[in-house]
């Protein structure tokens, strides 16, 4: 596993303004305010997989492995460019692949 240093130093290249907080209050606040910000970009996502559902015309089209490998090794790719665990983004994005997967299947299901 790499060193919190190691992964500190490639935050530079994170677009977001970092601040050193004071309390756990402070952190806290910091990191629920994150959290909303994430599940917006989440219910973003969201929306592209029910475009997805729309656009495709064969049910066998909506899981592709080959593009699943394809935004993991992305994924991952940025993971190490801004010094987040590759480990841990695997393994939401593998979560979060199959359960868009499932729900843009339901979606084609009931616009089909």
């Amino acid at each position: 596993m790499r060193s919190h240093n190691s992964l500190n130093d490639k935050r530079k290249n994170i677009d977001y303004s970092i601040p050193q907080c004071g309390t756990m209050d402070d952190l806290r606040r910091e990191i629920d305010h994150l959290d909303c910000r994430i599940v917006e970009l989440l219910s973003i996502r969201q929306d592209f997989i029910e475009q997805a559902a729309h656009i495709k015309q064969d049910r066998n089209l909506v899981r592709d492995e080959k593009r699943v490998e394809d935004v993991v090794a992305k994924v991952i790719s940025h993971a190490n460019h801004v010094g987040t665990h590759p480990d841990m983004v695997e393994k939401l994005y593998r979560n979060m692949i199959e359960w868009s997967i499932n729900y843009e299947m339901g979606v084609f299901d009931s616009t089909k």
